[in-house]
């Protein structure tokens, strides 16, 4: 959905053996020992090869156990993890070569062990088929139903073989899939093959039979029914490679792995650059993977089963950072007076969408109502105050993009052709044959990849339009010269390098066959806009829509994350110079995230869910953690111990304790912020003036600081004012002044360290606004005393009443 690492923002101001295994016994004598021998649930006491190396653990663990039926096998394996290597490998080997016979499969009898006792007996051997005939007892348990359901679609089982399937399509079958010789068609167990190749086309079937097929694919991960792009694109391709006269591609689940081994002999380049992507598809979840999702089975059930599905879609840290980040900068714009438009949203067409969408196994529009709506309920509750939220997919965009490219048209700027070269699927991008580079994959084929990005490449040609950008690098050069456009000076430093570079004819088009996920080009629908011109002109949507009275464009600075800054640096401008249009002002390009030192990825598992930490440490925590720890010039880290450690610190201890031991009612018995005045602050010695001069001072530097997109260090400021109110309190010690009587001095003390606290929540509302708010209402603070200009100190010999709201401002976190 959002095709980076961040959420791209913009703001305009102003994301062994086993007994018997080798002896020459009759199957049928084999068949019946194995059956015994599971009746008996394989005790220590019958097989010698498990009880010989595990007979020091039995004597740890089961010396208690009486042997027979079992109980001391049943004991072992209950202390798996606490067995001697030994012990643990023969256990595991006896079990799977008792179930190493043609008829019985070893995983299938695991997970299916507890339903072959009650319902079929301990027939090891019958088991599939006995299981058959309770596919809708209500007590068979799922995952066994599912691995049923999988082994038959694994042998092609004939729909006399599925009972409840042969019911529900009862009407469908002599319609679709009976002929007149309909018996060798059913003996050939072809009729199931027909009912799903009706259903994949959306063949008007029976409502009972489509929902039966539904699961029944569903459960079964069969690959190309599922994907009927595959089965368009790569048609002829799994006829040469892929038939049935090549043994292992009999099973119907099978055609998608036979084509991933053909890889290199599979000439149609749309077939290849898919199977390309199924290769590599690390992006797209378990669950919307058949493949993954079978091979992963077992496991998922044994230790996701709490995981809903499509957690690989959801946002994660790195889109809330640029949130944050952009937030942050539209608050404190807001606060010294400025007129803001905050847009963010998400950019919904392309390719990766639609096979996205596809994989998901849902229809395009819908997957991307789904994810925006994870998306703008991520930036709520990280209390991100955008002023619009825009979706590609919205008509008022869609509008403007056909507006836009008839301008491109008109200036002459549009031309067909074909197009050559190296085409990066994930990225939607071109890439230069110098910027890709061969890998091995892990099943030892070569993939060329982008050297950039590290995602595959393939080769094409295809008849499309193409933008001419090489007119324009003049123009972008002189634009990156007009002023700091591009921050930090690293990234600046890197466009520069590219434009000293010829620049090549963009292609802006793709062909409708094989995108057709996206905005048909004006009047040639077999072409569809290229889906960074689309997304781009998103800012320029918004602009058009703005409720603002003044011209907000060009946009004062986009905020984003520096895996799309080619696109944001080169193209973006160079649509806008095109079109006689402003580039933005500014780019402000900001480092990704890593988790404990290793790089966050959906293949590692350590993608960091923003709601887990909200869950934790609140909205307040993470955006605190977040703009403390992040420098737009490098890459973060994040750690879960760190953020609570660091939430905990400043914003429970240092903040926290200032106001609750000012608030507390043994010294503030009336409840009320003193007025504060020059004396005050003389009257503590030294103490009260080295905290005045940091007072004085601390407020213009951390303007300048968040002026710059400099926020770490502007909280370093206050943070410093906030260790210097603390040292002063301590230094002072308030609880003896009012012991000892000296009222005056108790009253400076407080009112100076009260006025120090007020600063302190004034200039925090640009990093934790909600934070901010309660620390303000405690003070009693009004609301139209908020904005920049009480961010300083300010003399005043009026009292206030402090809010009856409790003191503890952020409760400290427990995290083991």
């Amino acid at each position: 959905m959002v095709r980076n690492d961040s959420v791209a923002q913009s703001l305009g101001v102003r994301s062994g053996n086993h007994v018997g295994s080798q002896h020459r016994v009759s199957q049928p004598c084999r068949q019946q020992l194995r059956n015994q021998l599971l009746q008996q649930h394989e005790d220590v006491q019958f097989n010698p090869n498990v009880r010989k190396p595990c007979a020091s653990d039995e004597k740890r663990f089961c010396a208690q156990i009486k042997p027979g039926q079992g109980r001391i096998l049943e004991c072992l394996k209950a202390h798996r993890k606490q067995l001697d290597d030994i012990c643990h490998a023969a256990i595991f080997q006896a079990e799977k070569e008792e179930m190493d016979d043609s008829g019985v499969d070893f995983q299938f009898i695991q997970q299916c062990k507890d339903p072959i006792r009650r319902l079929c007996q301990n027939d090891a051997s019958n088991a599939l088929e006995c299981l058959k005939g309770y596919l809708d007892d209500s007590t068979l348990e799922l995952h066994c139903k599912e691995l049923v359901l999988e082994r038959m679609a694994e042998q092609n089982l004939d729909i006399r073989f599925n009972p409840n399937l042969k019911k529900a399509c009862s009407m469908d079958i002599p319609k679709f899939c009976l002929g007149s010789a309909s018996k060798d068609r059913e003996l050939e167990g072809k009729v199931v093959d027909c009912l799903k190749q009706n259903f994949v086309a959306k063949k008007p079937l029976t409502q009972s039979c489509s929902d039966h097929l539904t699961v029944i694919m569903e459960q079964q991960a069969l690959h190309y029914q599922l994907d009927p792009v595959l089965v368009n694109l790569c048609d002829k391709e799994i006829q040469i490679h892929c038939g049935p006269e090549e043994p292992e591609n009999t099973r119907q689940g099978q055609v998608e792995e036979c084509l991933k081994r053909k890889f290199d002999t599979l000439t149609s380049v749309e077939c290849r650059r898919h199977v390309a992507l199924l290769i590599t598809a690390v992006q797209i979840d378990i669950q919307a993977d058949p493949m993954l999702h079978r091979a992963c089975a077992i496991d998922l059930v044994t230790f996701c089963k709490d995981v809903p599905p499509g957690d690989g879609r959801k946002p994660h840290i790195g889109h809330m950072y640029t949130a944050v980040i952009a937030d942050s900068s539209a608050r404190f714009h807001r606060l010294i007076g400025n007129s803001v438009t905050f847009s963010t949203g998400t950019d919904e067409h392309g390719l990766k969408i639609q096979q996205a969408a596809l994989h998901a196994n849902e229809e395009p529009g819908r997957f991307c109502d789904h994810v925006s709506g994870l998306f703008k309920t991520a930036l709520k509750n990280c209390e991100i105050s955008y002023t619009d939220y825009i979706r590609t997919t919205e008509s008022r965009h869609k509008e403007n993009v056909h507006s836009f490219w008839e301008i491109l048209s008109e200036k002459g700027y549009i031309y067909k052709g074909k197009y050559e070269g190296w085409y990066c699927t994930a990225d939607e991008a071109f890439v230069a044959e110098d910027q890709t580079m061969l890998v091995k994959l892990p099943n030892g084929q070569e993939q060329r990849v982008s050297t950039e990005s590290n995602r595959p490449v393939e080769w094409f040609s295809e008849e499309n339009y193409l933008f001419e950008l090489s007119k324009l690098r003049e123009k972008l050069r002189h634009w990156l010269k007009s002023g700091p456009v591009i921050r930090p000076l690293r990234h600046y430093n890197l466009v520069k390098s590219w434009l000293d570079q010829e620049l090549i004819d963009l292609s802006i088009s793709r062909p409708s066959a094989r995108l057709s996920w996206g905005i048909p080009v004006p009047g040639d629908s077999s072409q569809t806009i290229y889906v960074w011109l689309d997304a781009l002109l998103n800012y320029m949507t918004v602009a058009k829509h703005s409720q603002s009275e003044m011209n907000i464009w060009p946009p004062s600075v986009h905020v984003i994350g520096k895996d799309i800054l080619k696109f944001h640096s080169i193209y973006w401008p160079a649509f806008l110079l095109a079109a006689g249009l402003e580039p933005p002002k500014s780019l402000l390009v900001h480092g990704h995230w890593l988790v404990d030192d290793q790089k966050m990825s959906k293949t590692t598992g350590n993608v960091v869910s923003p709601q887990s930490c909200i869950n934790l440490v609140t909205a307040t925590g993470l955006r605190y953690f977040l703009m403390h720890e992040g420098v737009p010039a490098s890459d973060g880290n994040f750690s879960m111990k760190r953020m609570v450690r660091i939430a905990n610190s400043d914003l429970a201890d240092g903040i926290g304790n200032l106001v609750s031991r000012c608030c507390g009612k043994s010294l503030n018995p009336l409840q009320t912020r003193l007025g504060v005045s020059p004396s005050s602050f003389e009257s503590c010695g030294t103490p009260g003036s080295d905290l005045l001069s940091l007072l004085e001072r601390t407020p213009d530097i951390v303007h300048d600081e968040y002026q710059k997109w400099n926020f770490y260090k502007g909280i370093d400021q206050v943070m410093a004012l906030v260790r210097g109110a603390n040292g002063f309190f301590q230094t002072m010690e308030p609880w003896k002044l009012k012991k000892e009587g000296q009222l005056d001095q108790l009253n400076a003390t407080m009112a100076v360290t009260l006025e120090t606290a007020r600063v302190v929540g004034t200039l925090l509302q640009p990093i934790v606004p909600s934070y901010s708010e309660r620390l303000l209402d405690k003070l009693g603070v009004p609301q139209e005393n908020r904005s920049w200009d009480f961010a300083r100190l300010r003399w005043t010999t009026t009292e206030t009443a402090l809010g009856s709201q409790q003191a503890v401002l952020f409760p400290r976190i427990k995290f083991d």
